[in-house]
């Protein structure tokens, strides 16, 4: 099949190199870190020059945004396939997690981001402290449906349980990879999950 020619063509071709470029930066951030990743190993992992990097993003920093916003639209995809069900959110949460485990980098990236970024001069502070706090925000929504609908017990601090669910999965995660990957993560997550929805349900019963 002939590649397209003209701009039509033009634009598949920049949207593609710049999505290669994305994945080849996510991977690198998640393995190095921000600061000790330069561009120029990059635009290598991409088997790009490095003017070829700097016509789609004008430096690190701009790139660093992009591909937080990339791996983030990315979640939100998953999500969008979740019932209103608590049981059925940490459930998927669980399938979720289980499938970073095996995108090499994608962990390193969640862990070495959001603690980098606590630094108010990081480039993605604004962005992951907002993302965070979208994310309580939506889980103490979620609890809260789920008080009104019978699913969970109507006596809860919804925000607080986000809050402890946001902090309980961060701190799993760096353990786990503080720790070399000695443990099973999944397994621990969905013990703590199940103990949880335990004790807030209004049936009693876990995942």
């Amino acid at each position: 099949m002939a590649t397209p020619r003209g701009p039509r063509g033009q634009y598949t071709a920049g949207r593609a190199r710049r999505t290669q470029i994305l994945e080849a930066a996510l991977l690198r951030f998640g393995q190095d870190g921000y600061r000790k990743t330069s561009l120029a190993r990059i635009a290598r992992d991409a088997e790009i020059t490095d003017a070829g990097l700097l016509h789609h993003f004008r430096d690190k920093q701009q790139l660093l945004l992009a591909v937080v916003e990339y791996w983030h639209e990315r979640m939100d995809v998953r999500w969008e396939r979740v019932s209103d069900s608590v049981r059925d959110a940490f459930r998927c949460h669980l399938e979720d997690t289980a499938e970073t485990l095996a995108m090499p980098g994608m962990v390193e990236l969640a862990v070495v981001l959001t603690a980098e970024s606590v630094a108010p001069d990081h480039p993605a502070h604004a962005h992951f402290t907002e993302w965070q706090e979208k994310g309580v925000r939506e889980l103490a929504d979620r609890l809260r449906a789920g008080g009104r609908n019978g699913e969970l017990r109507p006596d809860l601090d919804h925000e607080g349980i986000a809050r402890e669910c946001a902090a309980m999965d961060v701190g799993l995660r760096q353990q786990w990879l503080a720790g070399g990957r000695s443990f099973d993560l999944i397994a621990v997550m969905r013990g703590h999950l199940d103990r949880l929805m335990r004790a807030i349900s209004a049936d009693g019963q876990g995942l």
